[in-house]
């Protein structure tokens, strides 16, 4: 026997659930809102994990940093000690991202 995949009983009121979050409402009021405008019973993590799995994806920030990769050397290459004085102005690549400069804001990193 072949079963339809779960539809969840809150899609056609995501719009409203959107509205009551965007408004600041909590997860608990929101769930109040529907039982009162719709007698829709669901309690407030279920609404929770109905908004989380539907957010869209957040733009990934990350820190820079001057210093190689920390990756396990192999066994080919030998290891220099690190060097005691940082060079004053590098500029980050995508290869050195670990470094933070509390002076400037963070960047974008390309997806």
């Amino acid at each position: 026997m072949i079963r339809k995949p779960f539809q969840s009983k809150l899609i056609p009121h995501l719009e409203i659930i959107r509205e009551c979050r965007a408004k600041g409402m909590s997860y608990p009021q929101v769930a109040g809102e529907l039982r009162s405008r719709f007698g829709l019973s669901a309690a407030p993590s279920t609404i929770f994990a109905f908004v989380k799995v539907r957010s869209r994806r957040r733009a990934g920030f990350a820190l820079l940093t001057t210093e190689p990769s920390r990756r396990a050397p192999s066994a080919t290459t030998q290891q220099t000690p690190p060097s005691p004085v940082r060079p004053a102005a590098q500029t980050p690549t995508a290869a050195n991202w670990h470094f933070y400069d509390p002076n400037k804001p963070l960047e974008k990193l390309p997806s």
